[in-house]
């Protein structure tokens, strides 16, 4: 089932996978009250279908320290008043099961809408990278550090030359040691991340709802182990299965509509054609 893209309904094709068997779930299901052409749910539906019936099945298939990102934006009954739907699933995994880190997509190329520019709401640019599994859960923040910013180096050039690079306490009651920082920053060849990725989502005319392959491609270095697999049971036009792909890894897709799982395999051919092309750059 490695490297498959697998046509059919993810909760009759999960119990089939063998337990302790996946390295990272990483997926961005339906959200209730969204209409699209794969259908409409409602929050109790969605509760069923996500909650009850596909993150058992998740986290049995897990090895011991992998973990599972859910993509989920939150939305509104209507202009001011959000659903509580996704809160509740976070609550529910902090309790039940254990949230890692709360991460946070920022769509930062996220246009003005109505509730917006009418009804003098924030644009809503965010969704909930919802990262579930257990303390130790394998992660290599090495593969996803940060370049360092134009601020930073210049703030770095300006403390060594000066040579301000102890520890300095903040109005806030916290102190930092900046050798201790630069030096970290220069032995790993970035800087930490932030909680909140700042990522543009390119248009996709293939999917109403696909997931930004920066994205995907991000969680699957920090996540993922070398030569790991990804399963994604909502794989829509396989966007997670790219990202396996260009970082040298396997992936199982599940998805419901035909014509995403035609257009995922393309997809995926193109992205093993390039790794091919490379490989031979390469040894050539």
């Amino acid at each position: 089932m490695i490297d498959t893209v697998v046509s059919g309904d993810c909760l009759d094709i999960l119990p089939t996978i063998p337990d302790a068997s996946i390295d990272a779930v990483i997926t961005d299901p339906p959200y209730p009250h969204i209409k699209r052409d794969y259908g409409t749910w409602t929050e109790a539906e969605w509760w069923e279908m996500v909650v009850e019936g596909v993150v058992p099945e998740v986290r049995r298939v897990l090895k011991p320290t992998g973990s599972a990102v859910f993509i989920l934006q939150p939305n509104s009954r209507k202009v001011g008043s959000m659903r509580g739907w996704l809160f509740e699933f976070q609550a529910w995994v902090c309790r039940e099961w254990n949230m890692v880190q709360d991460v946070w997509w920022w769509n930062s190329s996220m246009l003005p809408t109505v509730a917006a520019s009418i009804h003098k709401l924030a644009r809503q640019s965010v969704k909930a990278c919802v990262w579930c599994g257990p303390l130790n859960c394998h992660r290599n923040q090495e593969a996803v550090l940060w370049d360092e910013s134009y601020e930073y180096t210049k703030e770095k050039a300006a403390r060594r030359l000066s040579r301000q690079n102890g520890r300095v306490s903040t109005p806030s009651g916290h102190s930092m040691d900046y050798r201790r920082l630069m030096a970290a920053a220069d032995r790993r060849g970035g800087v930490t991340p932030y909680n909140i990725l700042p990522i543009p989502n390119s248009s996709n005319a293939s999917h109403g709802a696909g997931t930004p392959l920066a994205l995907a491609d991000w969680w699957t270095r920090y996540i993922v182990p070398p030569g790991g697999v990804v399963l994604d049971p909502f794989f829509g036009v396989g966007t997670m299965g790219v990202a396996a792909i260009k970082n040298r890894g396997h992936f199982i897709g599940i998805e419901k509509e035909s014509h995403y799982c035609e257009t995922a395999e393309e997809r995926i051919a193109r992205a093993q054609e390039e790794n091919a092309q490379m490989e031979m750059e390469l040894v050539s």
